[in-house]
């Protein structure tokens, strides 16, 4: 990935270790599944 994305010029930008509050879309949709879906079984 790292060589697909220096060759076609986009920037990586990644989350800091610990700081889940940077990708708040993800982490909320990550807390939906668990409590609808995977807590159920």
């Amino acid at each position: 990935m790292l060589a697909w994305a220096h060759s076609s010029r986009v920037a990586l930008r990644l989350i800091e270790p610990g700081k889940s509050n940077q990708n708040a879309c993800v982490e909320s949709f990550n807390g939906r599944l668990r409590d609808e879906c995977l807590n159920g079984h």
